[in-house]
């Protein structure tokens, strides 16, 4: 009988402790700490147990979902864009050929609603697409797009742009917008003398190893977006180009 007393006793005081819990702490949610400071290289291969392939695809589900907690999702113009670069950069170290994280950077990421948080974004998309491998030079090129369009940096859009065109080089099947994405931009930054020499020097030198849709395409840009009307109307090439 005692022994019955005992467990309704036990079984009573855990109910009050319950209630005493639940009433102090039924208003607490989870509080969301933003982006968590970055670990070094050795440290999150450890969480992947060794495994780097294993702690990429790991970083990367948790970089996905940073902003969900709680049941709330947070907007992008509340991270700190300086810490959530660490991690990208983390994450080129583990693995420097996925296209997860650049995607994710310049799609995602590159969405936020204030343009200046997009420095470090930038940043990591000029590294990675800059290396003049695979197919990464489109994250150059969409890095070139934030900072040209987004943060209105025309001089930072105009060095990369430099490199961007440097890589053909390397590459032999950029097309000729990334190829010429320099000038282009030199003509809408007002440098239209400078852009219209490039541009026919590259036709004068390079045509015989160009195909004819990629000289087609200089031709067009020369007579219908560096000239006038006026000037396009008395240019060789231009005339030509309305004859065919």
């Amino acid at each position: 009988m005692a022994q019955h007393i005992q467990i309704k006793i036990i079984f009573g005081l855990c109910l009050l402790a319950n209630v005493f819990f639940w009433s102090h702490f039924r208003s607490t949610q989870a509080e969301w700490l933003n982006v968590p400071p970055v670990p070094s290289e050795r440290v999150a291969v450890a969480f992947g147990f060794g495994d780097e392939q294993f702690a990429y695809r790991n970083i990367a589900l948790m970089i996905q979902n940073l902003g969900d907690s709680g049941g709330r999702s947070r907007s992008l113009d509340d991270y700190n864009y300086e810490e959530l670069a660490k991690w990208l950069e983390l994450q080129y170290e583990l693995d420097d050929r996925s296209k997860v994280m650049p995607y994710l950077a310049a799609y995602y990421f590159g969405a936020v609603q204030t343009p200046q948080k997009l420095v470090p974004v930038i940043a990591y998309l000029e590294n990675v697409g800059s290396v003049g491998v695979d197919e990464k030079w489109r994250w150059l090129a969409q890095a070139i797009y934030l900072a040209r369009y987004r943060l209105e940096d025309m001089d930072w859009a105009l060095r990369m742009a430099g490199q961007l065109s440097a890589l053909q080089t390397k590459i032999e099947d950029m097309p000729v917008w990334a190829k010429n994405m320099h000038v282009m931009l030199m003509s809408a930054s007002g440098e239209k003398e400078a852009a219209l020499d490039i541009m026919l020097q590259t036709l004068e030198s390079e045509r015989d190893k160009m195909e004819p849709q990629e000289i087609l395409f200089i031709a067009d840009y020369i007579c219908n977006q560096i000239l006038t009307p006026s000037e396009s109307a008395q240019m060789p090439l231009c005339i030509q180009l309305e004859n065919q």
